[in-house]
Parts: structure tokens; C-alpha cells; sequence
């Protein structure tokens, strides 16, 4: 049994590790930036300000908010495979983006078409599956994990019909797109992210007891009286809204949501009162690190965020299967 002082140590020093990150890794990258400058008026400082900066910021926000996203799903699907993905947001908000782009990429640039586009579809995707789920009797997660499998095949053949009759250019912007990346300037799409991150926040540490019981057995939370339905149907929606609005600003970002509650719970134990607060910089801390290789490791080239996180994420899921007991 982990002992309450070791899980404190362990907790304050994925926050203090995740914080340190933060401030260092904004400094890291093709060009070098030294402390000195970055409050000169200079090139070196509108790149810190403008594009290192906003850039580690949303992969924290993002990070956090996918992390906190999957330790939601895992608990309510009971299921250590759950992903912020699993009821088919991420190939409903891709759906969407490339429908946009085949469809409206004549528009101008400064109409944000595809971000729109893919988080209506997203939205539009969960309701579908939830008014298909209420058709039964009681809040089934069962039910609602094998739609959502059935809904992401549905989406990945209408998104595959889609490029095939693309064309070069706009099969690249979709391509692009849905490997997911931070390519982006200035703090705007980092404040339209943090609705999702404080949201989620809130509801993972409002529903604490609720996560801790519908872990267990939904049967055993209606006995301590816990209102399956009414929790299921808030957290559904919930987790739906802010993997929409993430996914439709950044792409899908894979196996953070799913490996991150993962670490955290080695690290806080599964009261959900300590693992979302864990599960939140161990998210953070993750693509922060992705998003750090993704723009060093081929500089000035970069690889979407997207990428690093499965070719890291994998092998490393895979390890944690393996050790664990």
C-alpha cells in the first residue's frame, strides 16, 4: 500500500517538475535564445513571445485537459483503454475538418471554416450517440463504447472517401491537420483551449466521489447513492465539449489521454481527488516534452505533435503493461 507521505512526495514533484518545464522549455529550439534577450526588441524575442511561449502554454492546456478527458472515460467505461476518443470525437472532428477543407478551402485564411466545422461535427457525433444510447432503458456505458467503435469506422471511411476525391494540395492540409501540432503564433488559440481546461478541472474534481464509485461497479455508486444517469449523462457531455474544442483547434492528439491517467494513478494511487490533480501535470508534462521534441529533433523542420506522441506513447504503454503486476 502506498504510503500517504511517499504519494505526497511523488505528487508535489510531477507539479514542481511539470511548472519547471513550463519556464525552461520555451527556451529550447532552432534558434538560441538567451535569457538576456527575450526582453529586448528583438527578433530572438518576438520569437520567444510570440511562438515558444504560446506554443508551451497550449501543449499544457491541451496536455491537461486530454489527460483529465481519459482519467474521466477510464472510470466511467471502466475500461484502462478508454481514451478522450473512445465515443468517436476525434474521427467526428476530423469528419468535419476535412469536409472543410474539400468543401471551403477557397475561403479566406482568417475564417477559422475548418476549426468551426470540426468541432460542430464532433458535437454533432456525441449527441447521436447519446440519443442512440437513451433508446435503452438506463445510462449504459457498455452500449455507448461499442457505438462510438461503430461511429469511428463510419467517420474513417467517410474521411477516406473524402481524400480520395481531393486533391494534391488539399489532401495535404488534410493529412496535416490530423496528425495534430502547436504550429501555431500568438495566444489566441491557447485562450480558446482554456474553457476546455478549466471546465474539465472543475467537473474531474466536483465528481471525485461519483469517479471513485462508478470505478468500482455502477450498481455499487446507485447504492451509495450516486444518479448513474444523471453524472454518466454531465461527465459524457462534459468530456465530449472539451475533446471537441482541443481537437478542432490542434488536431488529434493521441495516447496522451490514455497513458497519462495511467502514470498518475502509479503516482497518487485511484482516489480521484489526488489522480486528476496528477493526472493534470502528468498530461501537461507529456506533450509539453512531445511538443519540445517534435520542433528540435529535425530543426528547422518539425513533426506534428501528433506523431511524437504515438512513436513515444506506444513503446511506453507497452512498458507500463508489461511491469505492471
Amino acid at each position: 500500500m502506498m504510503s500517504v507521505t511517499k504519494k505526497t512526495a511523488g505528487i508535489a514533484a510531477v507539479a514542481l517538475f511539470t511548472l519547471a518545464l513550463l519556464a525552461v522549455l520555451p527556451f529550447f529550439g532552432y534558434v538560441k535564445m538567451p535569457f538576456s534577450g527575450i526582453f529586448t526588441e528583438s527578433a530572438e524575442s518576438g520569437i520567444f513571445w510570440s511562438i515558444r511561449v504560446p506554443r508551451t502554454l497550449g501543449a499544457f492546456v491541451c496536455g491537461a485537459t486530454l489527460a483529465l478527458c481519459g482519467m474521466v472515460f477510464q472510470s466511467m467505461f471502466r475500461n484502462d483503454l478508454a481514451t478522450p476518443y473512445t465515443l468517436g470525437v476525434s474521427s467526428g472532428a476530423a469528419l468535419g475538418a476535412v469536409c472543410a477543407i474539400k468543401l471551403f478551402a477557397w475561403f479566406p485564411t482568417f475564417l477559422p471554416l475548418t476549426q468551426t466545422a470540426s468541432f460542430m461535427t464532433a458535437l454533432i457525433t456525441v449527441l447521436f450517440i447519446y440519443s442512440a444510447g437513451r433508446l435503452k432503458k438506463r445510462f449504459d456505458t457498455g452500449f455507448l463504447l461499442l457505438a462510438g467503435v461503430a461511429v469511428n469506422f463510419i467517420c474513417s471511411g467517410l474521411i477516406l472517401f473524402i481524400q480520395y476525391l481531393a486533391n494534391g494540395s488539399e489532401s495535404a492540409m488534410m493529412i496535416h491537420w490530423m496528425m495534430g501540432s502547436f504550429d501555431f503564433t500568438g495566444f489566441s488559440t491557447v485562450l480558446k483551449m482554456l474553457p476546455a481546461f478549466v471546465t474539465m478541472t472543475a467537473v474531474s474534481f466536483f465528481f471525485h466521489r461519483e469517479l471513485d464509485l462508478m470505478r468500482i461497479d455502477s450498481d455499487i455508486a446507485a447504492t451509495r447513492g450516486v444518479n448513474t444517469d444523471t453524472a454518466g449523462t454531465i461527465l459524457l457531455f462534459t468530456v465530449s465539449f472539451a475533446v471537441a474544442l482541443v481537437v478542432s483547434q490542434v488536431g488529434p492528439i493521441g495516447f496522451v489521454g490514455m497513458v497519462a491517467p495511467h502514470i498518475a494513478g502509479k503516482i497518487a494511487g485511484k482516489k480521484h481527488l489526488t489522480l486528476a490533480f496528477t493526472s493534470l501535470f502528468v498530461g501537461g508534462a507529456l506533450l509539453m516534452l512531445s511538443d519540445a521534441v517534435s520542433r528540435t529533433v529535425i530543426a528547422p523542420s518539425e513533426i506534428p505533435a501528433g506523431v511524437v506522441t504515438s512513436l513515444l506513447g506506444g513503446p511506453f504503454f507497452l512498458f507500463i503493461l508489461i511491469k505492471s503486476k
